[in-house]
């Protein structure tokens, strides 16, 4: 590489970190545990009657995750005892394709994936999009993506090959409940 390549590297970074559609990384964070927080809140308002009677205990602990650009952070599990089975909300992260955010629900028979996708998502889509070579006359050219402003909301999703995004409803939560728990 020359002198010259090096500088024109270096000054389509410099661009790239001024560019105002950059991703705010730090903000996506907040908006994933911001959300993770509202799923939980969601969780317990239909478990409410159960855990006051206890029927079902629950607890929160702390786990780390660790994603690229997000680098490490805090964030929260719950544990749900039910009779003498274990369900265990687990956030697996906010950069995933196809959706903003995943919670996985594990018990004895199984798991249940919860995501953050957009509202009017039913499933999975993957679009492709050819990006030049940093440094090229194309990718200096090349007009950054906006973020999408659609709604963001939590739905199951369907086991692989074909999966399907379905309304995360109460209805729905305690089926996946009880699939994970009795099989």
């Amino acid at each position: 590489m020359t002198k010259q390549e090096f500088e024109t590297f270096l000054e389509a970074k410099a661009i790239e970190a001024k560019t105002p559609n950059a991703i705010d990384w730090d903000a996506r964070k907040q908006e994933w545990l911001d959300a993770l927080q509202r799923f939980y809140d969601e969780v317990e308002i239909w478990l409410t009657d159960y855990l006051r009677s206890a029927k079902i205990g629950m607890e929160r602990r702390d786990v780390t995750l660790e994603e690229e650009n997000l680098g490490a952070y805090r964030a929260e599990s719950r544990v749900l005892t039910i009779g003498a089975n274990r369900v265990v909300l687990r956030p697996i992260g906010a950069q995933l394709v196809g959706a903003r955010g995943r919670v996985d629900m594990e018990g004895p028979k199984g798991t249940v994936k919860f995501i953050l996708t957009g509202k009017h998502s039913n499933g999975i889509r993957i679009s492709v999009s050819v990006v030049p070579p940093e440094g090229s006359a194309a990718a200096s050219a090349r007009e950054p993506q906006p973020e999408s402003s659609e709604e963001w909301v939590w739905k199951i999703a369907t086991p692989p090959p074909k999966v399907r995004f379905i309304e995360l409803t109460p209805e729905a939560f305690f089926d996946a409940l009880m699939e994970i728990v009795n099989g």
